[in-house]
C-alpha cells in the first residue's frame, strides 16, 4: 500500500494535470472567440469585367450588396443577368476563400487548398490566389492552432 506521501504526490500530479488542461481549454476558447471575430469581418467585393455590376459577399455566402453603374443600362436583360450571376459567384467564392484562410490560420486544418480545388472543379478554371494571406505565427513553438494535438483525458 502506498504511503501517505506517495498518495499526496499522486494527487498533486493529477491536480496539476487538470489545471494545465483547464488553462489549455481557456486558451482554445479564446482562440474560438478570436476566430469568430475574424470570421464576422469576411467581406469580398468583386466588380464585373464590364464594370456594370459590383457584388459584395460576406460570411457563408451572404450577399451584402449589389451595385449597378450606368453601364448596366447599356446591357440587355440577359447580359445583365449573366453579369450579375457571374459576379455574384466570384464574390461568394472569394469570401469562401477568406473564410477558409481564417479557419486554417486558427485551427491548423489544411482547408484552403480544398476550397480552391473545389472552386476550380466548379468553375472550370484555376481559383484566384487567397484574398487575405495569413501572417506567420509570432511564437515559433505554437502552431497557431486552437486545437490540441495531444488531447489525453
Amino acid at each position: 500500500m502506498a504511503d501517505s506521501a506517495e498518495l499526496l504526490e499522486q494527487m498533486r500530479q493529477k491536480l496539476e494535470f487538470f489545471e494545465q488542461a483547464n488553462r489549455a481549454a481557456d486558451a482554445r476558447a479564446a482562440g474560438y472567440e478570436s476566430m469568430g471575430t475574424e470570421l464576422r469581418t469576411v467581406e469580398a467585393s468583386v466588380q464585373s469585367p464590364d464594370r456594370a455590376v459590383t457584388v459584395v459577399a460576406g460570411l457563408s455566402g451572404s450577399i451584402k450588396e449589389i451595385r449597378f453603374t450606368e453601364d448596366a443600362a447599356k446591357l440587355s436583360p440577359s447580359q445583365l443577368s449573366q453579369s450579375v450571376m457571374t459576379t455574384l459567384q466570384q464574390a461568394v467564392a472569394a469570401a469562401a476563400r477568406q473564410q477558409a484562410e481564417i479557419v486554417q490560420g486558427h485551427s491548423g486544418i489544411a482547408i484552403v487548398e480544398r476550397v480552391q480545388k473545389t472552386q476550380q472543379e466548379i468553375f472550370g478554371q484555376p481559383a484566384d490566389p487567397p484574398a487575405r494571406p495569413r501572417p506567420p505565427a509570432d511564437d515559433d513553438d505554437d502552431t497557431g492552432s486552437i486545437f490540441r494535438r495531444d488531447d489525453r483525458w
